[in-house]
């Protein structure tokens, strides 16, 4: 029951408007993982609609044994959301793309990405789409600079009240 709460509470952030100086809505889901003898993984789930935001963030595998899932919603300032669009530009990320690096199946090691963002700033839509091994990933623009943001995004999300 709470999580069908929380995905209606985020549908709704998605595509319920409210007044603002910028017009944002935002959905970024990012899985990252490792395929090993211990595998595990952590997913990531961004939704902002103009200030208001939902993120939560789940564990599995050996390593999200001791870890706790969890789930939030808050409200960012104006300035918050203006430093978020100013971000999409500077990086690049105002941009429709994919990247998919396909590794061997042979591998006994990986650690593996999976990032989707949909953007909507103003009526202007920009959908980025990236998954493979980070290694393969590493010299991309467009991986790394999505990272960033993805971190930039949870380090305000820490700080949102």
């Amino acid at each position: 029951m709470k999580k069908k709460l929380f995905a209606s509470a985020v549908f709704l952030l998605l595509f319920i408007a409210s007044a603002g100086a910028q017009d944002l809505n935002l959905a970024v889901n990012f899985l990252q993982g490792e395929k090993s003898k211990d595998s595990h993984s952590t997913e990531e789930s961004f939704a902002i609609s103009n200030s208001a935001v939902a993120y939560s963030v789940k564990y599995s595998g050996r390593n999200g044994q001791n870890r706790q899932d969890m789930e939030k919603t808050c409200t960012f300032t104006e300035q918050d959301i203006r430093n978020i669009v100013q971000t999409i530009e500077a990086k690049g990320l105002n941009v429709t793309d994919s990247l998919f690096r396909e590794s061997s199946k042979t591998k006994s090691y990986e650690v593996y990405t999976n990032i989707s963002m949909a953007i909507n700033i103003n009526g202007q839509e920009y959908k980025i789409k990236i998954n493979g091994d980070t290694n393969d990933l590493d010299d991309s623009a467009l991986y790394k600079n999505s990272v960033f943001f993805i971190t930039m995004l949870r380090n305000m999300v820490e700080s949102c009240k």
